[in-house]
């Protein structure tokens, strides 16, 4: 009886799953030990998008957890998972850092300012008891800042704040109806309500261990289904901000400032630097979800908005009595600094940490 064309596939079909499933587990130890090459251990998880959930945080609404339990003991998480004890050692320098997506981003080299500013100000004093805390987030601004000096940092005793923020709150007065709590911003989806169910498929769920499926899974979406731009709607909005906004953003910092100082710490207000260009703008803004309901002053316009930010920040620390620091002069809108319109390149981290390591030591601020 002639053999059925179906067994005679059969053993070929076996042969050719077993090794496609052979060449995926290969490229699978490959990356592995790439990975563990470069220091991340050959069992990380950095590619799963299911470790990167934003989670629902009670005040703050998203944001990262400052807080992780090792051994039945309470420690500070920084942005990057620096783990800091949550009672201040005898004698040691802590700095915390305030700020949005440019104090929490880092360089492709793993480098963020606030840990290079520690090791800087650690080599240059000689001693190892100084902390540096990186509590940025993309999206935070003063509102956030306020939540989490009265409700978490106050209880860290630090000995010096950092605040550099700018573009945050200046965009809360581009969304339609402001409101003093920025809730005409920060209740947009985008902010408000964290991307659980398009995160938590049953691909990413049952492949979430897998090195490969995450690098085709990147591959994929970037060639078949790139970020859709959205046209920028503009219009002459005039020369200065919206003065309500700009009340409210000067009130924040001095209430900022206001309750620092009541607890016997210093504070650190710097400006935020900008590269001025138009395309630069479009690159960073034309991607995000809310481009299409936000209006955006004329560009020329918006630069004049971004520098009086900047000068409410100068004034709030001049006439509190406080240091300032101008990075944004110190930057001058230099290209080399950046990768789009407010984040930094790598010379731009180094030079950011740089600009406060010499400002601080500079004032004899470290004691």
């Amino acid at each position: 009886m002639p053999e059925s064309p179906r067994l005679k596939l059969l053993p070929r079909l076996l042969l050719s799953g077993g090794a496609i499933a052979l060449t995926c587990l290969s490229l699978e130890i490959g990356i592995r030990v790439v990975d563990a090459k470069a220091g991340r251990g050959f069992f990380s998880s950095h590619r799963n998008l299911l470790l990167e959930a934003t989670p629902l945080l009670p005040f703050r609404t998203f944001g990262f957890d400052q807080y992780q339990e090792v051994g039945g003991q309470r420690y500070i998480s920084g942005r990057r998972g620096e783990l800091y004890s949550f009672k201040k050692p005898p004698g040691v320098f802590r700095i915390v850092c305030f700020g949005g997506s440019t104090t929490e981003q880092r360089s492709d080299e793993g480098v963020q300012y606030p840990l290079r500013l520690q090791q800087l100000l650690r080599e240059r004093l000689g001693r190892d008891n100084i902390e540096v805390i990186n509590l940025g987030f993309s999206a935070y601004a003063t509102p956030h800042f306020l939540i989490q000096l009265e409700l978490d940092v106050l209880s860290w005793e630090p000995d010096l704040l950092i605040l550099s923020e700018n573009i945050n709150d200046l965009t809360a007065s581009y969304f339609e109806n402001f409101t003093p709590d920025y809730s005409n911003k920060y209740r947009h989806p985008f902010y408000s309500v964290p991307d659980y169910r398009s995160r938590f498929t049953r691909a990413n769920v049952l492949f979430q261990d897998v090195q490969l499926y995450w690098i085709t899974r990147a591959f994929v979406e970037s060639r078949l289904f790139p970020p859709s731009r959205i046209d920028i709607r503009r219009a002459s909005l005039g020369d200065q901000p919206l003065p309500e906004a700009q009340q409210v953003f000067e009130r924040n910092l001095r209430s900022f400032v206001a309750l620092a100082r009541t607890n016997g710490i210093g504070v650190v207000l710097a400006s935020q630097p900008l590269e001025p260009g138009r395309d630069f703008f479009d690159q960073q803004m034309a991607y995000k979800p809310y481009a299409n309901i936000t209006l955006y002053p004329l560009h020329e316009e918006f630069l004049k908005h971004h520098l009086s930010y900047n000068r409410t920040i100068e004034k709030v620390a001049r006439e509190t009595g406080g240091w300032f620091l101008d990075n944004n002069s110190e930057f001058g809108g230099d290209r080399k600094y950046f990768i789009d319109m407010v984040h930094y390149s790598s010379a731009g981290i180094d030079r950011l940490a740089e600009n406060y390591a010499n400002f601080i030591l500079s004032q004899k601020i470290v004691r």
